[in-house]
């Protein structure tokens, strides 16, 4: 018996330092400041990497201290800082998240969405959404549907765009202020600030598959892999998130008073690009892990 009992300690203690090696693991990353572009940007409030034409694009808010004004942009940006155009897209009101699919960008702008053609920069279509007030971040799922939140306290929720229609996908008590989207695998991950955590929707059957508390508002929201995530808050903070919901802060730049708003992600380069927001500019860190 006494011989079982420290089989099954020893037992007990491998098992520990395995799960352990494994959780610190997840906390070995840390990021690297790659480059930082020039402050050429205005507002620029989200970042998205397109694989296919390698491309970065910016949205560039461009209203402060005015509002309502139809000057804002969508900038093109290399993955190595080059500017290839910081006007590629003109008159947009309040360009925020952006998405592209199939050789589209979709960008969010106030109370619609607006498609582009990513070879000419040209504006296919505007379509407004009824009821909306603060369009927020855009998302597309593998067969070309695109989900916009709705960060307003007024009408939080998630709208789908699909085949010319657009409809309230989301929308109750699991959903309050939503903001930062990512899709994979039919899973559509909601940044749900208003609770701040990460909530989880099967896209085909729209059933709630749990959440992850992070707690602080959600702005940009990575699938990072392995049911891991890079979020970013706004305020100037980026973290780094497991799904059994352990968070580690990997950037504050909060005293320097330099926003962290909808972070962007080139996979193959392990490169998060944050915009700065008020500071008019984006830095780019690689993730490492030690």
């Amino acid at each position: 018996m006494k011989h079982l009992k420290v089989y099954l300690l020893i037992i007990f203690l491998i098992i520990l330092f395995v799960s352990g090696s494994l959780y610190a693991k997840d906390y070995n990353f840390y990021l690297k400041k790659v480059w930082e572009s020039d402050k050429v940007f205005k507002t620029p409030e989200s970042v998205w990497y397109d694989k296919d034409t390698n491309m970065l694009y910016v949205s560039n808010i461009n209203r402060y201290p005015a509002k309502y004004i139809y000057n804002g942009f969508i900038s093109k940006v290399s993955p190595s800082g080059k500017i290839v155009k910081l006007k590629w897209v003109r008159n947009l009101l309040d360009p925020k998240g952006l998405c592209t699919y199939k050789g589209k960008l979709y960008v969010s702008d106030v109370d619609t969405l607006v498609e582009i053609d990513l070879n000419t920069g040209e504006i296919i279509k505007k379509q407004k959404i009824s009821g909306a007030k603060f369009l927020n971040d855009v998302v597309v799922d593998s067969k070309g549907r695109v989900y916009i939140t709705d960060t307003s306290k007024e009408n939080g929720g998630v709208y789908r765009y699909y085949k010319g229609k657009v409809k309230v996908w989301l929308k109750g008590k699991k959903i309050s202020r939503p903001n930062g989207l990512f899709y994979y695998r039919s899973i559509l991950y909601v940044g749900n600030s208003g609770d701040k955590s990460i909530k989880m929707f099967n896209v085909n059957t729209k059933k709630y598959l749990g959440k992850i508390y992070v707690g602080t508002g959600i702005d940009g929201l990575i699938y990072f892999k392995k049911g891991r995530f890079l979020t970013s808050d706004w305020e100037g903070r980026t973290f780094f998130v497991t799904k059994e919901g352990e968070v580690k802060k990997l950037l504050d730049t909060r005293a320097q008073k330099i926003n962290a708003a909808d972070i962007g992600f080139v996979p193959e380069k392990n490169l998060v690009i944050i915009p700065t927001f008020y500071k008019d500019k984006i830095v780019a860190y690689k993730l490492i892990e030690k």
